[in-house]
């Protein structure tokens, strides 16, 4: 290249489009010279400007914030860059769930006979299964009004079998992490009297509804923040590395994908010494009297529906070796049965009827629109699952409670 070069020339040698050249001129990223009759010229400065913009860009930079550091106009590179750093590691964790999602759809389509029917079969299949994935982005049940409901009817019925041994002393500081509408809340603020409860979720709607359930109940000294788990800890304020004596997850891991790196995060939030409690339950714990197929054919889509999603129905059978891996001390794992049976009518009504077939009966639609069942079979497992609760019905189920120590 000449020392002065045309805008065909650069265009070439960066393999930019002269569209975008004009482009970038235009937003003042670089410049350039004009001949006598009016052509654009790039001397070296010029091109040189043009080669660093490139680099930047390559990072992933936007086109103003590289305008800004090439100017030297931004007031603090260093904020800059950390902002983009966790913006990427923000786009990993997204583009690694999308992967786990779109691999488990493969699984299941290379479980197929390879027939020509088989094939013709597995295209639309993958077709409904992608459509799907977009209703379950971050919560497989979702945050409907009935959901939460759910949730409550769920919290209730099962306080003592899971919150029997649960509280924290006064003046210890408890950390929720994803709290939800604020069904265990209340629970740890009845049984925690005198602890500083911080209850954090990702969704401000459900912590909205936390703090008004909290209000109305009359526990005013809840803290309630907005944030993700994997952006814990957080650089400074009340998320901050190492400022709680204790953390809580009840049913969050299930729905991650990635339970590893939450737990090594968590870790990180509490003092030493302080303690992890999580409760999850396992789909695969569960077995009912009468038995039915078409009653495990629908569970089977939660499962699966939980999966594509990036989350995992059985993860209660994992938390000691994930605890162990995460570097916590300790760990000690309790199931925790759930047995239904006529004997039981407050179980019946407020367990396997209000809160495991209702979350089944919940993802009716999206299995349907995947592809995993039919309607007519689906809605016959939901009937068989009901005909548990009568009074010659038995239903069992498992949760897990680990608790371990930093």
């Amino acid at each position: 290249m000449s020392l002065l070069c045309s805008v065909g020339q650069l265009a070439q040698a960066s393999g930019l489009s002269v569209r975008v050249l004009r482009h970038w001129e235009d937003m003042g990223l670089i410049s350039a010279d004009r001949s006598p009759n009016g052509h654009r010229r790039y001397g070296p400065a010029q091109v040189t400007r043009l080669y660093r913009a490139l680099a930047l860009r390559r990072t992933g930079l936007g086109l103003s914030r590289i305008t800004a550091l090439l100017d030297e106009q931004d007031p603090d590179p260093a904020v800059t860059l950390r902002a983009h750093v966790e913006q990427l590691d923000q786009d990993l964790r997204r583009g690694g769930e999308l992967r786990n999602r779109l691999a488990a759809v493969l699984a299941s389509l290379e479980e197929n006979q390879d027939t020509e029917d088989a094939e013709a079969g597995k295209v639309q299949l993958l077709k409904k299964v992608i459509e799907s994935m977009t209703m379950f982005e971050q919560y497989v049940h979702g945050y409907h009004s009935q959901e939460n409901q759910r949730l409550q009817d769920q919290a209730g019925t099962l306080v003592e079998l899971l919150h029997g041994d649960t509280g924290f002393p006064p003046g210890t500081s408890v950390l929720e992490i994803g709290c939800g509408v604020g069904a265990q809340t209340l629970t740890l603020a009845e049984r925690s009297p005198g602890a500083a409860l911080t209850c954090v979720d990702i969704s401000p709607e459900s912590l909205d509804q936390a703090r008004r359930r909290a209000i109305a109940a009359g526990f005013e000294g809840i803290t309630f923040v907005q944030a993700d788990v994997f952006d814990l800890p957080a650089a400074h304020g009340p998320l901050s590395a190492g400022r709680f004596d204790h953390v809580f997850v009840c049913f969050l891991l299930e729905h991650l994908a990635d339970p590893a790196t939450a737990l090594v995060k968590l870790r990180a939030m509490l003092k030493p010494g302080g303690t992890i409690t999580v409760i999850e339950g396992d789909h695969g714990s569960t077995y009912f009297h009468p038995d039915s197929q078409a009653a495990r054919k629908a569970i089977a889509c939660q499962v699966s529906l939980q999966c594509l999603a990036g989350g995992d129905a059985l993860i209660g059978r994992r938390l000691y070796p994930l605890l162990i891996r995460a570097g916590y001390r300790d760990v000690f794992v309790s199931p925790r049965q759930v047995y239904v049976d006529a004997s039981r009518p407050g179980l019946v009504d407020g367990f396997t009827h209000k809160t495991f077939i209702a979350m089944i009966d919940g993802v009716r639609q999206p299995a349907l629109a995947a592809g995993l069942i039919d309607a007519q079979r689906f809605d016959e497992g939901i009937h068989d699952l009901l005909r548990t609760t009568e009074p010659d019905g038995v239903f069992c189920y498992t949760f897990f409670k680990a608790v371990g120590t930093h």
